[in-house]
């Protein structure tokens, strides 16, 4: 099982084909195989790198409330780079890890050839209302298990939706129920609780010189208000609306989603 240390930690990555490197950092209690398709489309032509984020999958979960913070999962996206020797990526990720990559872009912009944040959803109109449900489900996680945190999770409509296909509720429920709650409680508090609103961003945006492919669901609501925010505020962003009405693009959606990402990293070895 690859995995190396990273800031402090244990961090299992998976790993296929050669040539320019693309590292994916997936969502909220999930694990490296949400890129499986992903990296069997792009692996004949990149280095494809997905991998388990800490409190996660088969990484280390400290469940220490200090060891979590977006700021330090940016840190982990960073070293898991240095790590493996990748001078520059491209890089992206899914809704807790798409802001990952996002925030690693902004610090790091001459590490990454281009970005991809797919279903971001850092922040909406209400900021004060998500941070309140971001605490409730931290302890729901803590106090009633993974079983109930899936349970309010689904009450989102965009994760609600996914659930109406049977393989993606399948999929989702296995992926979520694997999760330890001690683990995903301080993720919840550290990550998505306290992390910055995208629209708190504006100025670090506007700064962003990365090429960047903003990805959402049309149905994804309040991705959509997010994501539209960021291509207007991203000098070299574009925006890829993909057919599907859940958080789960890719999945939803695959052929859709690998077709835009296909065409912007394309465009990106070509030097448009």
């Amino acid at each position: 099982m690859p995995e190396v240390k990273v800031n402090g930690v244990r961090i299992h990555y998976e790993e296929r084909g050669s040539g320019t490197a693309m590292v994916w950092a997936h969502g909220l209690c999930g694990t490296w195989q949400a890129w499986e398709n992903v990296m069997n489309f792009f692996k004949g032509r990149y280095r494809v790198i997905a991998y388990d984020a800490r409190g996660h999958g088969s990484s280390a979960k400290p469940e220490k409330p200090e060891a979590y913070s977006q700021d330090i999962m940016v840190e982990d996206m960073h070293g898991l780079l240095d790590a493996l020797d990748i001078k520059k990526a491209i890089v992206g990720g899914h809704s807790m890890g798409a802001n990952v990559a996002l925030n690693c872009a902004l610090k790091y912009p001459q590490r990454c050839i281009g970005l991809i944040p797919v279903g971001i959803g850092s922040g909406s109109s209400d900021r004060e209302w998500w941070r309140k449900w971001w605490g409730k489900l931290a302890d729901i996680a803590e106090q009633e298990g993974m079983a109930a945190f899936l349970e309010e999770m689904k009450k989102l409509p965009a994760w609600g939706v996914a659930f109406t296909n049977p393989e993606m509720a399948k999929q989702i429920t296995a992926t979520v129920l694997a999760n330890s709650p001690k683990a995903i409680a301080p993720v919840v508090r550290g990550v998505q609780q306290k992390r910055p609103s995208i629209f708190d961003l504006a100025p670090k945006l506007e700064k962003l010189s990365v090429a960047t492919l903003v990805v959402m669901s049309e149905g994804d609501a309040p991705v959509v208000e997010c994501s539209r925010f960021m291509t207007a505020h991203i000098p070299k962003a574009k925006l890829a609306v993909i057919p599907a009405k859940s958080h789960w693009t890719f999945d939803e959606a695959l052929e859709p989603f690998l077709k835009a990402v296909d065409q912007f990293v394309s465009g990106l070895k070509q030097g448009r």
